[in-house]
């Protein structure tokens, strides 16, 4: 068998659901077994794994964004890290649509990393390794979709049957195994009276006594008690609750089907009218009077929503509070005073300021930083740093001696490999001892190389700093002449990454504490 090429080979692990019924069985654990595998093939190639991405057991294989370890498995090829990975299948790799799999494919293909299977190496610079391995991934897709057909099938029936399908209750329930298939819910005896406390508050008779869902939870809050996940509540969470059929003793599903959207998150799309609602089997906590109360009262105090896809404000997304670290929002106030920036979270003591204020003061901070910046740029006129000759020759001189030593560590190596036939070693210190003379054989190559990368940085530097003083220039200059608030906040998000404001005196009539507010500014450098 040919070796692979000489560099650093890393594993990715992923369960697949198969893998999980195969275990709840009582079949051996499937990472275990995968190592044996991708350890024999690394010996096979006579490779060294040095490090292993190793997803969560319950960590969902439809979407990248769902599996972090992909993500930063691919984070670490794009930036050409690998040589190559090993996997037991190339479709551990990516289930996903036809976007997450041409993300995995361009990849590995961009940065001509290998993909290393027991059954075939795959060369993404190769025509036919390119076409075998987007094969494989169209398999793993449609297997995957049979999958899904299926297991939604079952879902849809145990909805109709009055089952309760979630994996997590709703608060004020706990989830209780069916004598048969399934599962239903019971009342959770500490969260369901809050639940009824809820209700009772918001839909009091007296319309003078009610309790808005802000009001509601600050109340709670202040009671300090703590939501499913032990966290605060937010008026997110008392309209979900309000809103949620299933206190009157209903079942739903598909009421707001999850799409995925372009940046691979999943959404709720706009309600239709043709998701599945049945009596369930469980007791209700709320009577349907006053859950009906509850509806018309919301609707009576909702609002219009913003037109979709409009800025209005500015500074969005760029100000963030310093205390809580929320972003804070743009608060109109119509004629009556001029707009605020306010921090939205409840319980934050971050006190607001009027919008025309942070913007000026926003400003005049990158005016500063500009000319901070300027001057420190003219200190530091480009020029062409000579490589120290000495130092070089050391370089070049170490580089001999190393190459035996290379020799003797990939001897070493091989004798680890045999070793753990020999069960001598362990899996766990086959891997610490390959990791360690991997690590060696790495410090010897990057100190060669160090030299060559100090003098391509520094010309990265110089060009980096040419290309900021100008478009921060241009967005102070024509920023005040622009009257569109979406193209401003484009302006300015292109040369800031974001700024922090806090503010811990109030008083809007005095005119000292209009002003006295804290922004820190950090300015959008090139990443080099």
């Amino acid at each position: 068998m040919s070796r692979l090429p000489y560099g650093k080979y890393a594993a990715y692990l992923r369960k697949s659901r198969i893998d999980l019924e195969a275990e709840a069985r009582g079949e051996e654990d499937t990472y275990k077994r995968h190592m044996r595998i991708l350890i024999e093939l690394s010996k096979r190639y006579g490779i060294t794994i040095t490090e292993i991405y190793s997803e969560k057991p319950a960590t969902s294989g439809e979407r990248i964004s769902e599996r972090p370890e992909m993500i930063r498995l691919l984070e670490d090829v794009e930036n050409e890290q690998w040589t190559g990975i090993l996997v037991v299948e190339v479709e551990r790799l990516a289930r996903g649509d036809t976007m997450d799999q041409g993300i995995v494919a361009n990849a590995f293909k961009y940065s001509n990393t290998l993909i290393v299977t027991p059954m075939r190496v795959y060369d993404p610079q190769n025509s036919d390794d390119e076409e075998y391995f987007e094969f494989g991934l169209f398999m793993s897709r449609r297997e995957f979709k049979t999958t899904t057909r299926r297991l939604q099938g079952g879902r849809v029936d145990g909805v109709r049957d009055g089952r309760y399908v979630g994996n997590t209750p709703p608060y004020g329930y706990q989830r209780v195994k069916l004598p048969g298939k399934g599962w239903s819910l019971e009342p959770n005896t500490d969260q369901a009276p809050i639940v009824r406390l809820i209700f009772s508050l918001y839909t009091d008779p007296d319309p003078e006594k009610r309790m808005g869902t802000a009001r509601l939870a600050k109340h709670l809050n202040t009671m300090g008690v703590p939501t499913a996940r032990n966290s605060k509540w937010t008026v997110a969470t008392i309209n979900g609750l309000l809103r949620n059929p299933v206190y009157i003793g209903r079942v739903r599903w598909g009421s707001r089907p999850l799409i995925k959207r372009r940046d691979g998150k999943s959404r709720p799309r706009k309600p239709r009218d043709q998701w599945v609602e049945v009596v369930g089997m469980h007791p209700p906590l709320i009577d349907e009077a006053t859950f009906d109360l509850a509806q018309n009262i919301m609707q009576d105090h909702g609002h219009t929503p913003a037109p979709r896809g409009k800025i209005s404000n500015p500074l969005a997304g760029l100000i963030r509070c310093d205390i809580c670290g929320g972003p804070m929002v743009l608060r109109p106030y119509g004629d009556k005073n001029p707009s605020s920036i306010i921090c939205p979270s409840q319980d934050c003591p971050n006190v607001s300021s009027y919008f025309h204020i942070i913007e000026e003061r926003l400003l005049q901070s990158l005016r500063e930083w500009l000319k901070s910046y300027k001057a420190q740029w003219k200190d530091k006129q480009p020029k062409t740093k000579r490589t120290d000759q000495m130092k070089l020759k050391a370089h070049e001189e170490m580089l001999k001696s190393l190459r035996k030593k290379f020799d003797d560590l990939n001897n070493q190596k091989n004798e680890a490999h045999n070793l753990l036939e020999l069960k001598v070693y362990s899996i766990e210190v086959f891997m610490e001892r390959s990791q360690s003379l991997a690590k060696q054989i790495d410090e010897i190559r990057e100190t060669i190389a160090q030299a060559e990368k100090e003098i391509e940085l520094e010309q990265k530097r110089i060009a980096a700093r040419v290309e900021t003083i100008p478009k921060v220039e241009h967005v102070i200059e024509v920023y005040q002449k622009t009257d569109d608030p979406g193209k401003k906040n484009a302006m300015l998000k292109s040369v800031v990454e974001q700024a922090t404001y806090r503010k811990e005196r109030g008083g809007r009539w005095n005119p000292e504490a209009i002003n006295q507010f804290t922004l820190v500014l950090y300015p959008k450098l090139p990443k080099i």
